[in-house]
């Protein structure tokens, strides 16, 4: 790992720990073992520092998702999700969810978020985009899309978006990993296959 690396390792890690005004760029650089001086050869200050753990973070769940032949966005091919059963529909949930369980950097940079955003508007928009506003949208656009197609029966796919995602929000904010949140999300999604699903019943 070069140095360049490691500073944003070591940021991350402290970041998550202090929030983002807890830690000081003499602080990174006293993890990192080198002088403050230094740190500068790389980075302008402690936002270009935070903004680049951003753009990382944002470029690996993309890259993630693509490994993974999951949509990423509203205008990735969503037919992934038509035509499966129950236990395929609930491997590409935990596939899915996995990610934002279990991968380091995601759960510092939540974690950075969630205890900066009580200081730091932008942390607070980061936040709320990330993990309130781009899940719901984005499942809203799923919704919709198996409701076309006759998969679920038709109601509100905002309101139907914002009733899937919640529990598993909280099993995100409250659980260490996906093996601990499994259990309950496989519950919520029999029960939500069984209110929503069309002609068929888990």
């Amino acid at each position: 790992m070069d140095t360049k690396d490691c500073i944003l390792e070591k940021a991350l890690e402290l970041f998550s720990q202090s929030g983002y005004h807890g830690v000081s760029v003499r602080d990174i650089a006293r993890a990192v073992g080198i002088r403050e001086s230094s740190l500068y050869n790389h980075f302008v200050n402690k936002q270009d520092i935070f903004d680049t753990i951003v753009d990382v973070c944002f470029r690996r769940t993309e890259d993630y998702f693509k490994i993974h032949a999951l949509p990423f966005s509203e205008e990735d091919d969503l037919s992934l999700y038509c035509g499966v059963g129950p236990d395929r529909l609930q491997e590409l949930i935990e596939l899915t969810f996995r990610y934002f369980f279990e991968d380091a950097w995601n759960v510092r940079f939540r974690r950075l978020l969630l205890i900066s955003q009580y200081r730091d508007e932008r942390c607070r928009a980061i936040y709320r985009q990330l993990y309130r506003d781009y899940c719901v949208e984005f499942q809203k656009h799923l919704f919709q899309h198996l409701m076309d197609s006759g998969e679920l029966r038709r109601e509100d796919p905002e309101a139907v978006a914002i009733e899937f995602y919640s529990p598993i929000y909280l099993l995100l904010h409250t659980c260490d990993s996906l093996e601990e949140a499994r259990p309950a999300i496989r519950v919520h999604v029999e029960q939500f296959l069984k209110n929503y699903r069309r002609g068929h019943m888990v």
